[in-house]
């Protein structure tokens, strides 16, 4: 067989060309006599349609979720491929990736968060040719978000968008209580919840779940940060329960004292899970909370009341500064894949700027920049709220910090032992040194097995 029409048999076979494609092709190479045709259409029979298994990540955005199943129905129609969606929430994603890891049973790409990369690294394809492709074609990375994906000069996936946390602030309560945008949790943040709350009308200054939860890990790390702690220190060695314990006892302290000292929570919020906060606040429950653009865009989409009266602003800081981990969603490739040619294919189709636009403007400030040329957009100057969104985003800090990310830092992410670790305070009574030094030891076990694989 003349080799052109073997590596069009190939492309066919793979789903990378539509039949119809294939034939118009070979024609032109066989010379489109009827002999020539009538071999091809042998070679190119009715078949079943490759099928290729994507996993996705079901964020609160619902009309995010629809643009992007719709742009993967369109490719997958023009690609003549079944493509096999999969959703997964806050809640199971990360289950649901170990479980089909050591089932020897993944899909062949997935959408995922920032520890993605580092955590399941050893089940994932270099994907560094067309992640190399996307960075230089948008100006290049971020670099928290490069750091996030790259590991021993090998990009492990493809970045996407970065999504940060901001503290959202009833502006009408604070207005009409005569009160300023508090800078630091301790003590202007408690200060200014305890004057805008009125329990006795359900109505809290504060919420925020130390539960084992994407949102209360994440406030747990920015905490640690910005009281001058940290799980590892600047050389990416345990430090949790040791070299930082000061610092750290004080952050952890302060957490659980929002609790069971200051009383600015709501009862019950050790058992929130990640959209708790959201209904709380959109309930008319909560002063301020700390939470991603999907609590924004719930308000703005649904035309709520509260949409008008809501003030997003930087996070607030200790007496360390200022904190915020980063996030960068981005596509990986499983080695197991035998499709993965198909895959980059979808990927380099989902991020042409004019799709991944249609995925922003919808996504109400969720959809951030981790590429370079994406930071100027427009976009981000069509809502006075949109700024404190996009500074989180270009002051976080990785995973890790102050050292670098590591597999073991996003394993200790992934298993939420810092949430872990405040439940022990709050709800098993243990002190704060105590918990530390015990979610210490957890640390420890992990970096022997993955501080540097």
């Amino acid at each position: 067989m003349d080799n052109r029409l073997k590596h069009l048999a190939e492309q066919l076979d793979a789903g990378l060309i539509a039949r119809r494609e294939f034939l118009r092709r070979a024609a032109v190479i066989t010379g489109g006599t009827a002999a020539g045709l009538h071999a091809l259409r042998g070679m190119a029979p009715a078949q079943a349609k490759t099928k290729l298994r994507v996993w996705l990540f079901k964020s609160f955005v619902t009309a995010g979720n629809e643009v992007v199943a719709r742009q993967i129905e369109a490719w997958a129609k023009d690609k003549n491929v079944e493509v096999e969606m999969d959703w997964a929430t806050f809640g199971d994603r990360e289950q649901k990736f170990v479980a089909a890891i050591e089932a020897g049973n993944p899909p062949d790409m997935a959408e995922m968060n920032i520890y993605g990369p580092m955590r399941y690294k050893a089940a994932l394809r270099d994907v560094s040719k067309v992640a190399g492709e996307m960075a230089s074609a948008k100006g290049g990375l971020l670099p928290f978000a490069e750091r996030a994906m790259k590991a021993d000069g090998k990009f492990y996936g493809v970045g996407r968008y970065s999504m940060t946390t901001v503290f959202f602030i009833r502006k009408d309560i604070m207005e009409a209580k005569g009160l300023k945008v508090p800078k630091v949790y301790d003590p202007e943040v408690v200060e200014f919840a305890k004057k805008a709350q009125d329990p006795s009308k359900d109505l809290f200054g504060f919420g925020q779940t130390l539960n084992r939860s994407d949102d209360g890990d994440g406030f747990m790390s920015n905490i640690l940060w910005d009281y001058g702690g940290g799980v590892f220190d600047k050389d990416g060695k345990p430090a949790l329960g040791t070299g930082f314990l000061k610092q750290n006892t004080q952050a952890l302290q302060f957490a659980v004292d929002t609790i069971k000292k200051h009383g600015i929570q709501p009862p019950g919020v050790m058992g929130w899970t990640d959209v708790s906060n959201n209904e709380s606040y959109m309930a008319g429950k909560l002063v301020t909370t700390n939470n991603g653009a999907s609590l924004y865009y719930a308000m703005v989409s649904k035309k709520h009341e509260l949409a008008p009266k809501t003030l997003c602003v930087l996070t607030p800081g200790g007496p360390a500064g200022s904190f915020v981990g980063s996030s960068c969603y981005n596509w990986a490739v499983f080695q197991k894949s035998q499709k993965a040619e198909l895959a980059e294919d979808l990927i380099r189709y989902l991020e042409d700027e004019k799709r991944f636009a249609e995925y922003m403007q919808v996504s109400v400030g969720q959809a951030g920049p981790v590429y370079k040329g994406r930071v100027d957009n427009p976009y981000w100057k069509s809502d006075p709220n949109f700024d404190a969104m996009l500074q989180n985003i270009l002051r976080c800090v990785n995973i890790g910090h102050p050292g670098p990310m590591t597999p073991a830092a996003a394993e200790v992410q992934g298993q939420k032992i810092l949430t872990d670790m405040a439940g022990r305070v709050v709800v098993g009574g243990l002190s704060a040194e105590a918990a530390l030094k015990e979610a210490h030891a957890r640390v420890e076990e992990i970096y022997k097995i993955r501080g540097k694989a």
